[in-house]
């Protein structure tokens, strides 16, 4: 093992990707992990203009306005989308002749902008809805859809690299400007291809990022903050020599720079278009056979019918309500032919939030419409406990499809052989050299306690070595390259 100094590690953000201000457990989270204190819970929020159609940032106003510390964690927003509401209007602009200069038209459903017109209404809004006087940083939200665009188009790459840092460097003025008029505090870019080797169409150059920052605002600039994602399979920024002339990594040359660098996607790996959740899902007590629950399943199918026919043998519901009693009491039915054929957990989930979870809403409901309650309270409790069932099977294999990465990567940082995957995901992140900040979506209070609790672990120092020893970790666990020393 190599020999680690010790260091102050970086810290937790919230990352608000996924959360809304209609969610009052989102709400609660958010304000719990805030309540721990930069010590132990987060010292950074991150948001973005865009996240829910702009619910993130309202939820973050609605917490930020109640702070009564005069300490509050570092705020970051995001901006350079257009999507939603923001589309919608955007496109009427552009059909009357009054739109935005240099849109980038992504797709139907997403287009992007960094031009200084677009972004002084972007941070309008987002001051507003953040309940805050300025912003603490505003960064430049994947402005690389640019050169992607132009791939696709057919424009010669030097072409359209002069013309993306073009639009780069008119922001950056622009921002600092937004700085001396108070709007903000610093700026930055958020970028996927950050750590992106240079031949690549769409690498967005880190050290080209400072060069116009300087340009624009001399010395004094107030470009702080460059934003990346990073995980233990995604790991480029920390091994891929991409800086000083492919002798520094990006994570080497922004600590040389004094760059702050934020980490997102620490659990999230994509990898050939497949995500890979770097988590150790929590297993029940009992031991879940399927044939158990194959059983169970068709024994609930028999049970459905009956309980349609109670609750429509109540004259008092209406025809809609008819309609919804018949669609709920469907679970056991839809399961019968696919609980075992899902795709993996995330498939297995989203279908059980989309349709399984809104059918056991509707069932608990009308469970006091019936003649017999009690019959339907027991379905309700009976299904529900399938359901979990079924999901704690898909949980395990999941769990030991990463059995052994898991095993190797926490030996590897020196970390005792049962951590969680989580927790070495993260812990590793926070402890590598030139991580500032490692983002994680936290949208339940217990899931705040379960990501927290690695600032109790001890914080060495992990340098490229590590992560290139873990890069061939990876190359013998699986088809993944190691990259060149």
């Amino acid at each position: 093992m190599e020999t680690v100094t010790t260091s102050t590690a970086g810290g937790l953000g919230f990352g608000c990707y996924r959360v809304l201000h209609t969610d009052p457990v989102h709400e609660e989270a958010l304000r719990y992990a805030i309540g721990l204190g930069p010590e132990l819970g987060v010292s950074c929020i991150d948001t973005s203009s865009n996240y829910g159609n702009g619910s993130s940032e309202l939820l973050v106003g609605a917490v930020m306005r109640t702070l009564t510390t005069p300490e509050r964690p570092l705020l970051i927003t995001k901006v350079g989308y257009m999507q939603g509401d923001v589309l919608d209007a955007a496109k009427a602009q552009d059909a009357l002749g009054m739109g935005f200069d240099d849109i980038v038209r992504v797709s139907d459903t997403v287009w992007h902008c960094i031009e200084p017109h677009f972004l002084d209404s972007a941070i309008s809004t987002s001051l507003e809805r953040c309940g805050v006087n300025r912003l603490d940083v505003v960064l430049l939200h994947n402005p690389e859809y640019f050169l992607q665009v132009a791939q696709q188009q057919g424009t010669e790459l030097v072409a359209s690299r002069v013309e993306f840092y073009r639009r780069l460097e008119l922001a950056f003025a622009f921002l600092e400007n937004s700085v001396a008029s108070g709007r903000i505090a610093a700026y930055g870019v958020s970028s996927n291809t950050f750590a992106s080797s240079a031949d690549i169409p769409d690498s967005v150059s880190l050290e080209r990022c400072i060069a116009l920052a300087q340009s624009v605002g001399g010395a004094d600039h107030h470009f702080t903050t460059a934003e990346m994602p990073m995980n233990l399979i995604e790991h480029a920024a920390a091994t891929n020599l991409n800086q000083a002339d492919g002798t520094l990594t990006t994570l080497e040359r922004a600590a040389e720079l004094g760059i702050r660098v934020v980490v997102n996607r620490p659990l999230n790996a994509v990898v050939d278009n497949d995500l890979i959740r770097l988590v150790s899902h929590t297993m029940p007590a009992h031991i879940v056979h399927p044939d158990d629950v194959e059983q169970r399943i068709h024994a609930l199918e028999i049970s459905e019918h009956d309980l349609v026919n109670s609750l429509l043998a109540n004259s008092s519901l209406s025809e809609r309500e008819r309609q919804v009693v018949r669609e709920a009491f469907r679970v056991a039915e839809v399961l019968c032919g696919s609980w075992e054929k899902f795709e993996g957990l995330p498939h297995w989930r989203d279908v059980r939030n989309a349709y399984l979870d809104p059918r056991l809403d509707a069932v608990a409901v009308f469970a006091q419409r019936s003649l017999d309650v009690e019959a339907v309270q027991t379905y309700h409790a009976d299904i529900t406990s399938v359901i979990n069932d079924v999901d704690s099977i898909y949980a395990g294999e999941e769990n030991a499809s990463l059995e052994e990465l898991r095993e190797a990567l926490a030996d590897e940082f020196g970390m005792p052989i049962d951590t969680p995957l989580q927790h070495v995901a993260v812990q590793a992140l926070r402890c590598t050299h030139g991580v500032n900040m490692v983002l994680v979506g936290m949208r339940r209070p217990e899931y705040v306690d379960d990501i927290t609790s690695v600032m109790e672990m001890p914080s060495p120092t992990y340098h490229r070595t590590t992560w290139n020893r873990i890069a061939g970790h990876l190359a013998r666990l699986s088809d993944i390259p190691e990259p060149d020393k």
